[in-house]
């Protein structure tokens, strides 16, 4: 056989996936699993009716920087939400989901050896999409916080990348760590990327969007998700904010890649924009009062786990199990039928713990799965 790149066959699969691929295989074959590891909330949403889209134009290519009445409904809706102010001609690029969104910026940005910064836990995905892009990331420890972040910056470094809220723990940075970050990035003169695809899963106006600090977005790329906030993570549809240059490099790559968004699901979203939310609003408020009883629930059964508020996520503590995150991840799945997710994903300090989802089962079954989580700490103490 051929060669195959060095880049990509050293690199990981992402283990969130890694591990939703085992609970589809396992209940193709007619298991029942639990599952606390996938990556989204299910919502009561209808089929609106695709009648009146616009045929045929549904069936072509659109804008490369994705349908106009679509950035412009989304600019409407960041100034009124988040007092976030962009212009929707040429500070906004739509793709096939932010995670595609954030790869091309780290292509847009980073030549061979750039390093970006990347604390942890880390959403699963960076340090891979950086190596990819021939960057090489730079980790911070989990113990550490933002006012130690100076310290991993060299010559070398091109950007830093944050979850806000983040992903897996649920942290949301407050608006003076925001505050010094840009500095730091104003200071040497770097990028700061911040991934807010869980910006509407906060319930006490605790959020703070990055585009708020930065209007003139010299410094800052903005990444958020239409898949997340409107459950509806299958169809793929993300974005990137950030000023008129760095979005006319990000066009580029867009068209080379992706050429432009799904054209039938943009104007879905347009048609439907007000109305969606309307039906997914008071289902995130719920799903995160639901996160807060969880909370309440875990600490009645000592189980302990890194401080956050929002999304449907907890980044759980496995000590004093001997076993690693992998390990009692794969005992949990072969044994309990309970999918979760090895902390070891989400970084090298991550290994005594693991991430849970709330978004997909009841609240009834997510305890469940924590007592059985609880007992197994305890049998591999």
């Amino acid at each position: 056989m051929p060669k195959l790149s060095d880049i990509t066959n050293a690199a990981l699969q992402a283990m969130s996936i890694k591990y939703n691929t085992r609970v589809y295989e396992m209940k193709q074959a007619g298991k029942d699993v639990l599952v606390m590891s996938l990556g989204e909330a299910f919502f009561d949403i209808p089929l609106l009716s695709f009648n009146d889209l616009p045929y045929p134009d549904l069936f072509h290519y659109s804008h490369s920087r994705g349908l106009l009445n679509l950035r412009k409904k989304l600019s409407d809706y960041f100034l009124k939400q988040y007092n976030f102010p962009f212009n929707p001609e040429n500070e906004i690029l739509i793709t096939a989901g932010s995670k595609a969104a954030i790869h091309m910026v780290f292509m847009s940005i980073l030549d061979p050896g750039d390093e970006v910064i990347i604390p942890e836990p880390l959403w699963v995905s960076y340090p891979e999409e950086v190596k990819l892009c021939y960057g090489i990331p730079v980790t911070i420890p989990h113990n550490k916080t933002v006012f130690d972040f100076e310290n991993y910056i060299t010559k070398h470094t091109q950007a830093i990348i944050i979850t806000n809220p983040n992903n897996p723990t649920g942290y949301v940075y407050k608006k003076k760590e925001l505050e010094y970050l840009l500095k730091l990035a104003q200071k040497y003169n770097i990028w700061l990327l911040s991934d807010e695809a869980y910006s509407d899963f906060v319930n006490d106006n605790s959020f703070y969007s990055l585009g708020s600090l930065d209007r003139e977005k010299s410094h800052i790329v903005v990444f958020n998700s239409i898949s997340k906030n409107y459950g509806i993570s299958g169809w793929r549809l993300g974005y990137a904010i950030s000023n008129e240059g760095l979005i006319f490099n990000l066009l580029k790559v867009n068209q080379h890649l992706i050429t432009c968004p799904a054209t039938i699901l943009e104007h879905y979203i347009i048609k439907y924009f007000d109305e969606i939310l309307k039906i997914t609003k008071p289902q995130i408020f719920e799903i995160v009062e639901k996160r807060n009883r969880i909370a309440q629930f875990m600490d009645s059964i000592k189980l302990k786990y890194k401080e956050g508020t929002a999304t449907f996520y907890f980044f759980v503590s496995i000590s004093p199990t001997k076993l690693s995150s992998e390990e009692f991840c794969n005992v949990l799945l072969e044994k309990e039928q309970i999918s979760v997710v090895p902390g070891i994903g989400y970084g090298k300090s991550c290994d005594k713990f693991i991430r849970i989802s709330i978004g997909t089962e009841t609240e009834e079954k997510n305890k469940y799965g924590l007592i059985k989580i609880r007992e197994l700490i305890d049998k591999t103490k």
